[in-house]
């Protein structure tokens, strides 16, 4: 387990070195997050390596025995680059080069961006491999942050129409899948077919979804290039890359670019630039155990927030002793090693308002004393941050699901990330913990199993659900289940939800979306009314027991929510959003068939640990930033 700081020395200068990482010791860290944009430290001609900076910086850093998680620069190119390959740059839908300043601004397809990241990731693992004080490496940073997941030049173009002509072999069988008679889009040959650009009207669905699951596997081949440098230059080194924020929707699947990683890093901010209140303590949570569901393990965080944050517009500062209750919480939630950012603000820069541990002033204050006070007591703790975690519910990330709702969103009040977040917290109130999966892992250990709005869903998946039901185990579905299939097309033909009608033990008759200020009455069983959202389904029951039904519903008589048994097990469905009064209810209801409790959070969250040595609760009070750890044989 290890506590550290993201440092910067190649921002500051060698004459602060052995200031900095004397005090950083001090703090009590373990490792120093090092180099994360800093290529041109390491390449300052095209093709000509330099390593005296960093050679000084991690001689020194040995010397003071500590550690280095040590990163790989690519996220932000130096100017030559732009200047010797000018088609490294990424365009936006207007055929716009995304302005050279910024970070990033690359296209993961150009293949001289690739060459270049491979060839500087190799050349600097080569030159520290055997080195003591490097424990990690991370390669690039935050994979997509700020948009960067897209771009739409002609590299793109080409590869993309390559992927559709190895998939589907002719046009002919690409025209019937994706219905292209519609409109006159017939295409005769693969080249004909254009990227998802904005139009006068929206593009085919079908294409859509293709070019998402293109721009996922962009981004997989790219973090699985530069894994591959590194253990071709070490074998032995350990890898992550650090994730950010909002992965949930992303345009690219979080838990397919994890899969050649070692571990996988998070950057926890649970309050960022512009917002003037932090997330619910559940919202922060939600994300940690997401994180931990990447690779099924627990993780790194490699940026975790101390001081204030942003860009140009500043967000809410953590409060005394905020910050902290933050990091225990991710620590509570699988975090096994962290390192805050930063150690120092800059002074310079597009970064001058994301304060650190210490702000340009050099003092140490406050957030130090807070970080130092962590680190000590943290690490008295190590059997229980250590320890798996497992739990008895899953929540399903599905990237198709994700990426048909981008595409088609059909209500302006629907959100794939926070609508499964409502069904998180409803676990989350009653301290009942919860992993979440790929739609690709297995889920037939859990009693409970919550699928969010899943889409898209394939014949086989179907089955597995049934198999799952069958053999005693509880499924909620909610909302626009199994409307397409994986050619993001309504099945022809087919009661929906497609292919789970006898799961499910109704039909879909009549249905809504629901737009901003819309509602529809809904009662339940036992007479309590309330509104549903988003979307309105009007299911008509078949096997199924009717838990609210549509109260004068110009559609008919029509039930909103339902609970079928099937075989040894149970099936939910829920045709709408409840508001939240009506979903604490019905989670009463499933929770107890399900044979799930908890110790209930609210202001205070407990979360419970099993170590080697023993048990262990940990209590996070939200009121005053207090927390305490109790250990139970």
């Amino acid at each position: 387990m290890y506590f550290g700081v993201d440092w910067y020395p190649d921002q500051w200068g060698m004459e602060q070195v052995d200031e900095d990482l004397k005090d950083i010791k001090e703090l009590g860290c373990d490792f120093v997050r090092i180099a994360d944009f800093a290529w041109h430290y390491f390449e300052p001609e095209d093709g000509r390596y330099e390593f005296g900076f960093f050679d000084e910086v991690v001689k020194r850093v040995r010397e003071q025995g500590l550690k280095i998680l040590f990163c790989i620069p690519t996220a932000t190119m130096p100017p030559w680059m732009v200047k010797n390959y000018p088609d490294i740059i990424a365009e936006d839908e207007t055929g716009r080069k995304i302005p050279y300043g910024g970070r990033r601004a690359y296209c993961m397809n150009s293949e001289d961006y690739r060459r270049k990241s491979y060839e500087l990731t190799k050349a600097i693992v080569s030159h520290y491999k055997g080195e003591p004080s490097i424990i990690a490496w991370q390669v690039d940073n935050e994979i997509g942050h700020e948009g960067s997941d897209m771009c739409w030049c002609e590299n793109c173009h080409k590869k993309f129409t390559g992927v559709l002509a190895k998939k589907y072999r002719t046009t002919d069988e690409l025209n019937k899948r994706w219905g292209t008679d519609f409109w006159t889009h017939h295409y005769d040959a693969f080249e004909e077919v254009p990227l998802p650009k904005k139009a006068f009207t929206a593009q085919n669905p079908s294409l859509r979804m293709e070019f998402e699951r293109f721009r996922s596997q962009s981004a997989e081949e790219y973090i699985k290039l530069l894994t591959d440098a590194v253990r071709e230059a070490d074998p032995d080194a350990y890898v992550l890359h650090d994730f950010s924020g909002g992965m949930w929707d992303k345009h690219y699947d979080p838990f397919k670019v994890a899969k050649p990683l070692d571990t996988i890093a998070f950057n926890n901010y649970p309050v960022w630039g512009g917002m003037a209140v932090p997330h619910r303590p559940a919202v922060n949570a939600f994300y940690l155990d997401f994180s931990r569901g990447l690779k099924q393990q627990n993780y790194w965080i490699t940026e975790e927030i101390m001081g204030a944050q942003g860009h140009d517009v500043i967000g809410a500062a953590p409060k005394p002793n905020q910050a902290i209750v933050w990091a225990m919480q991710a620590m509570a939630h699988g975090c096994e090693n962290m390192s805050f950012f930063r150690y120092r603000g800059f002074n310079k820069g597009a970064e001058q308002y994301c304060f650190g541990i210490v702000d340009a002033d050099n003092r140490k204050k406050r957030k130090y004393r807070e970080v130092q006070k962590f680190i000590a007591e943290a690490k008295k703790w190590e059997d229980a941050f250590t320890s798996p975690i497992k739990n008895d519910v899953a929540i399903v990330y599905d990237y198709d699901s994700a990426s048909a709702f981008r595409i088609q969103q059909q209500s302006s009040e629907f959100s794939y990330e926070w609508e499964t977040i409502s069904y998180y917290e409803q676990l989350w109130n009653r301290g009942i913990g919860c992993d979440v999966l790929s739609s690709e892992m297995d889920f037939s250990k859990y009693k409970l199993v919550i699928l969010s709005s899943m889409i898209v869903m394939s014949e086989d998946y179907k089955k597995k659900l049934k198999d799952y039901v069958r053999n005693g185990g509880t499924v909620i579905f909610t909302s626009r289940t199994a409307w397409k299939d994986l050619d993001n097309n309504i099945p022809f033909k087919e009661i929906l939800p497609a292919g789970l009608t006898d799961l499910i033990g109704a039909t879909l008759e009549e249905q809504e979306s629901l737009l901003k200020d819309q509602y529809r009455d809904v009662v339940s069983y036992d007479g309590k009314t309330g509104k549903g959202t988003v979307f309105a389904e009007m299911m008509e029951p078949t096997t199924a027991e009717v838990l609210y039904e549509w109260k004068d519903c110009l559609f008919g008589d029509y039930a909103a929510v339902l609970k079928n048994h099937y075989g040894e097990g149970t099936a939910y469905y829920l045709g709408t959003s409840l508001e939240k009064d009506l979903l604490k209810d019905l989670f009463e209801d499933i929770t107890k068939t399900a044979d799930l409790s908890g110790t209930p959070n609210g202001e205070v969250e407990t979360i419970i640990r099993h170590g080697k040595d023993g048990d262990y609760s940990i209590a996070l009070d939200y009121r005053d930033f207090s927390w305490d750890i109790k250990k139970h044989r």
